[in-house]
């Protein structure tokens, strides 16, 4: 079972829905109730896609890097958010440091609680 924090594979559909791809994402949290559901951010190694100010950049120079199991340098799309079931769920890939994971949470409740991407922390993964 997923845990907060974990790094995992996912099959995610194409919009087309002809197929899907195996896709990195960052569980959130557990939905609770009678399904198995996952609240998961997307992880992009399309860097030129990061949101300066809101989204987190995990390249391999952060000792965090290593134990997220992630092979590239790879972008946490704090607004890209989405429900899965644990069905579409692959497989874990590794764990974000604590802190990290916590940096990536106060990124998403300051965007909710404000509409806005929190002031710089200036926090180095």
């Amino acid at each position: 079972m997923p845990q907060r924090g974990e790094v995992v594979l996912a099959r995610f559909p194409f919009t087309d829905m002809s197929g899907a791809r195996l896709r990195p994402f960052l569980v959130l949290a557990e939905i609770p109730g009678r399904y198995r559901d996952f609240i998961v951010l997307f992880i992009s190694s399309q860097l030129s896609q990061a949101t300066p100010g809101l989204d987190l950049v995990l390249d391999p120079s952060y000792s965090a890097f290593a134990g997220s199991g992630l092979k590239v340098p790879s972008v946490f799309r704090i607004g890209k958010v989405a429900s899965m079931s644990e069905a579409l769920l692959a497989g874990p890939l590794g764990r974000l440091e604590a802190g990290v994971f916590q940096e990536v949470i106060h990124r998403l409740s300051s965007l909710l609680e404000t509409g806005r991407p929190p002031a710089p922390a200036g926090l180095h993964p």
